[in-house]
């Protein structure tokens, strides 16, 4: 065999390896339609108006392209309160954090698992706090959850050199194998499985998820509060931009009063 054929090969090989691989970039488009709620069921509008206040945040209006989020106290704890879950399988169904830059290079760490912490139709106090340092997780349920570790809550510590507190995102597993990534791009129903909405300029946020295909988008739904979300990279670039215009500003500024 000649060596530039066995080399061919090799080159081959490395892609079918690679070619899987893709950068994990924040690029959702919102807002995404709203389908009916089933009879019975609270709307999302509802849930969020018993979270924020009624008319604070549009389910239809206020849905943020948002995918990926930071600590808003640098070396984080957060606060995810499992506030509804309407769904028939609920008691496969999980919630969680992961963490990453491409999709072969990413970490996950199940918060809520098992269903919903009380019953479904109804606002839930289950929170837990989420201590994140560079390369570790700690995961606690309060005294009045303490009962729910390793049954509904995932208490524990987490370690692994992909966690970090700057960047992370959140996901929602079925019990049929549909996972829900925050990041539209990771998700075989792109922009029909995730919403974000933002407590008007609070670090608060509610998630809504799609279980399904009628894009009602309360099956379920957690409100996570300390956290800021990652601009998007047109936006680093644009204050990238704006920062270089300032610096070009100044300049000339100081040339100005250099010729007077």
């Amino acid at each position: 065999m000649k060596f530039k054929t066995v080399a061919a090969i090799v080159a081959g090989m490395l892609l079918s390896v690679t070619v899987h691989a893709a950068p994990i970039v924040n690029t959702n488009v919102r807002p995404v339609a709203l389908g009916s709620t089933p009879a019975g069921e609270q709307s999302l509008q509802t849930v969020l108006n018993n979270v924020f206040g009624t008319g604070a945040v549009s389910a239809a209006n206020d849905q943020s392209a948002a995918g990926l989020w930071g600590s808003a106290t640098g070396s984080a704890t957060t606060i995810p309160t499992l506030i509804i879950e309407q769904t028939s399988g609920a008691s496969s169904q999980k919630f969680g954090m992961w963490f990453g830059t491409d999709t072969n290079n990413m970490y996950t760490v199940d918060l809520f698992f098992g269903g919903a912490v009380g019953s479904s139709n109804t606002l839930q106090q289950s929170a837990v706090g989420i201590g994140i340092g560079n390369g570790q997780m700690i995961i606690s349920a309060g005294p009045t959850f303490q009962s729910a570790c390793t049954t509904q809550v995932n208490c524990g510590l987490f370690t692994n050199a992909l966690i970090n507190p700057s960047s992370f995102g959140f996901y929602f597993a079925t019990g049929a194998g549909k996972i829900a990534y925050s990041i539209d791009s990771m998700n075989l129903g792109g922009a029909t499985d995730f919403l974000a909405f933002q407590g008007g300029t609070s670090t608060n946020w509610v998630f809504a998820f799609e279980d399904g295909a009628d894009n009602d988008f309360q099956d379920m739904v957690v409100k996570v509060e300390s956290i800021n979300k990652v601009p998007e990279p047109g936006s680093v670039a644009l204050l990238g931009l704006a920062l270089a215009g300032a610096g070009v500003a100044s300049r000339r500024k100081q040339k100005k009063t250099e010729s007077v």
